[in-house]
């Protein structure tokens, strides 16, 4: 079988030909040097004429993740133009509108989605064995679907969990969000390393998220943050939603030149 292609390398015509496992494949393949873009759906544009999600693809994301979906859209259509993989936020709590819900009906209306995650924005605090049931169930409900899982910040509660619950996560899912190093308190990059190390030797990925609004700090500081991510070895890099529904776009730009150079940074932006 012919390797798979590194997400570095690929535009939108590899993306519609490329099922579950081979994106992740070609996540894997690209050592750290994938960016996941979160977007508030409800969101006004930043820039008139356009979208918070064409922004984010525009700027260097390699994956979108749409937060607070409320399924007022048609994800195929948007796949289709954006040219990039896109997946959707699910929460497993009943403090959340149905549409947020890791609930089996809503799971089944996600069908069209590249990658699913399981987590909890800040009005939903969830504990672990909650998470990994939502993971179980995903899974089940969309199969061959990548399922992340994780909290990309304390959710109302701790912001980093321990190196085991990380493996029990990982057992269910295909990759696991952990706070990226210097976002929650506590977050030194050797316990983030540590964490990471865990999810990747249960045979998941390991995402480093940014998700504590610093996704809107200065561009250094989202530097410093996208190289403490990928020293503690991260597979992906998340930036979160919270600067007026998606990272400040020059920040996803820094963070793409820094860890994976001006080159590949700059193809990202050009394969539309």
């Amino acid at each position: 079988m012919e390797p798979p292609r590194r997400i570095l390398d690929c535009g939108p015509a590899d993306f519609a030909s490329m099922d579950g496992a081979g994106l992740l494949r070609s996540i894997r393949r690209s050592e750290g040097r994938t960016i996941l873009c979160e977007v508030l759906w409800p969101a006004p544009s930043r820039v008139d004429g356009t979208t918070n999600p064409d922004l984010a693809v525009a700027f260097g994301a390699d994956l979108v993740l749409l937060n607070k979906f409320d399924g007022a859209g048609d994800l195929t259509l948007l796949k289709e133009r954006l040219g990039r993989p896109v997946g959707v936020n699910v929460e497993p709590s009943e403090a959340v509108p149905p549409h947020r819900r890791a609930g089996r009906e809503n799971l089944r209306r996600l069908e069209a989605v590249d990658f699913v995650v399981v987590t909890a924005n800040p009005d939903a605090e969830v504990e672990t064995e909650k998470m990994a049931e939502a993971a179980a169930l995903a899974r089940e409900v969309l199969p061959g679907v990548p399922v992340f899982v994780g909290k990309m910040h304390g959710s109302g509660g701790r912001g980093l969990v321990g190196a085991g619950e990380v493996s029990r996560l990982a057992a269910l899912s295909d990759a696991v969000l952990l706070p990226a190093p210097g976002t929650v308190p506590g977050s030194r990059e050797p316990v983030v390393a540590e964490l990471v190390a865990a999810a990747q030797e249960a045979g998941a990925l390991a995402v480093a998220t940014v998700g504590t609004s610093q996704e809107g700090a200065d561009a250094e500081t989202v530097r410093e943050l996208a190289l403490a991510a990928k020293r503690a070895g991260a597979d992906v890099l998340h930036l979160g939603d919270a600067d007026y529904g998606m990272a400040e776009p020059m920040n996803v730009l820094a963070a793409s030149i820094a860890i994976r150079g001006r080159r590949h940074a700059y193809r990202r932006m050009a394969l539309r």
